[in-house]
Order: structure tokens, then C-alpha cells, then sequence
């Protein structure tokens, strides 16, 4: 029993591990389009968008696969994280 917890445990964490992979490759993204396109332009609007489904999209396929609560409160830990060390204000 305690090895399937470890293994669970494991798999969680590898996932949550992907997901900041992930979010910040996203993020990459999302200060390209900012540099490129202006605020205001359709394309930098539709950029974004897009980027934010992506996001949300991952955190459902995370709670899918994973209890809703631990995915929750790591997504926080993450979000707490980014604001103590990153002045930057990102729509992800």
C-alpha cells in the first residue's frame, strides 16, 4: 500500500513538475507577443487567448488525472512563488 502511495505521489509530482515546464514556456510565449504586437491588436488579443486556454486546458487535464484539491493547492504554491519573485504581471 505504501508503494502505491509513492508511486502516486511520484506520478503527481512529475505532472506538476511538467506543468511549470510547460507554463513557463508559455509565459516565454506570452512576452514575445507582447514585444511584437500592441495591446490593443487583434492579433496580440487572439494570441493571448489562446495561450490562456492552453493554460486552463492543462489545469484540467491536471485535475483529471489528479485529486482536484492537491492540484489546487499546488497551483497556488506556484502562483505565490511567481508573485514573491517576479515583478512581471502575466495573464497566466
Amino acid at each position: 500500500m505504501v508503494e502505491k502511495n509513492e508511486k502516486k505521489k511520484k506520478r503527481f509530482e512529475d505532472a506538476m513538475d511538467n506543468y511549470e515546464r510547460i507554463r513557463s514556456s508559455l509565459k516565454g510565449l506570452y512576452d514575445i507577443v507582447k514585444i511584437v504586437f500592441n495591446e490593443k491588436d487583434f492579433y496580440y488579443l487572439a494570441a493571448i487567448d489562446n495561450l490562456k486556454g492552453l493554460n486552463e486546458s492543462l489545469i484540467e487535464i491536471l485535475k483529471d488525472s489528479h485529486s482536484p484539491r492537491e492540484v489546487r493547492m499546488r497551483l497556488r504554491e506556484i502562483e505565490f512563488d511567481e508573485i514573491e519573485f517576479d515583478e512581471i504581471d502575466y495573464p497566466l
